[in-house]
């Protein structure tokens, strides 16, 4: 594959296994970042999709910090569910954790190995050796966050046993997030990012732009910067296709004409109007299973207006 580094070459080496899983893990990462900034100028463009992650050539922006941490976060997430289905060689479940007193339940079933997913996503994504620039070092930053959302969300699931469908006892065990979780989440936090100053030295600790560590988050209170996603360099407006920042422009989107948000004809369309036309699009309609054991269904033709940007 085109674009990996050395590093990752030798990853793929000794680990086949695992970084499908992690490719497979970038790729439904790439599906929902698309999903989430589906009402932006940039909405991750399919055509700017390097497989080894980084979606943006230009690594400042705050679209960028959102796409770090939306891979590193697929790829934890993938290779973490692939574990706990025995695809891996080098992991399984994850070790029983220890269970609080009092409780009802125990420790069971196979839970994700969200552990070996983060480590893995860790060497795969992130640069060897100390961070030297601010581009390294927020690549580090925002790939951590996007892992920790998954960490952070990893859910109890039980199954009970007993008699006639009782309860009497349950064995749980952890599972990751939905993806769409994961994704929804990062979506909050690339809509709250902080701009931080390029110029801070390599000490491994960011300075937003009003010269704190951190921002404010109202009156007397402190946001930490640890778990929110860091940019240092303001966005251009991503109106018209410009490779070199890796914008496809807005040209042809669908825009929201009674909307006042980011997805509406005045925002989408970056003030160059728009037209409206005519859509028909196929879909199956009318579904009716039959005995035994196909589904017959009728193609229905959908025509709608909707408004394009010029």
């Amino acid at each position: 594959m085109a674009g990996l580094s050395k590093r990752q070459m030798r990853m793929c080496v000794r680990s086949p296994d695992a970084t499908a899983s992690a490719l497979q893990g970038i790729q439904v990462a790439i599906h929902e970042c698309q999903y989430q900034l589906r009402d932006q100028r940039w909405n991750c463009p399919s055509q700017h999709h390097p497989q080894q992650g980084g979606l943006l050539s230009s690594p400042g922006f705050r679209e960028s910090a959102f796409s770090l941490a939306m891979l590193a976060a697929g790829v934890a997430h993938s290779v973490a569910s692939a574990c706990s289905m025995g695809k891996l060689r080098g992991c399984g479940c994850e070790a029983k954790r220890r269970q609080k007193g009092g409780e009802t339940w125990e420790w069971g079933g196979c839970s994700h190995d969200v552990r070996f997913g983060d480590r893995f996503s860790r060497d795969w994504l992130n640069s060897r050796g100390s961070p030297r620039d601010i581009h390294a070092r927020m690549k580090i930053h925002n790939n951590r966050v996007g892992r920790q959302v998954v960490t952070d969300n990893m859910k109890r699931k039980c199954k009970c046993h007993g008699t006639s469908g009782s309860c009497q006892f349950k064995t749980c065990w952890h599972v990751s997030p939905e993806f769409r979780l994961v994704g929804s989440l990062l979506k909050e936090k690339f809509l709250s990012a902080i701009l931080v100053n390029s110029q801070n030295k390599n000490n491994g600790v960011f300075n937003s732009r009003n010269g704190v560590s951190g921002s404010t988050g109202g009156p007397g209170r402190r946001r930490s910067m640890s778990r929110e996603l860091v940019y240092f360099e303001k966005s251009p407006d991503f109106c018209e296709r410009d490779s070199s920042v890796d914008s496809a422009g807005t040209q042809g989107r669908i825009c929201n004409k009674t909307s006042h948000g980011t997805d509406s004809c005045g925002s989408l369309c970056c003030g160059r109007g728009h037209n409206i036309l005519k859509k028909t699009q196929s879909e199956r309609c009318n579904c009716r299973f039959h005995w035994c054991c196909y589904v017959l269904c009728e193609e229905c033709h959908l025509t709608e207006w909707v408004n394009v940007c010029k």
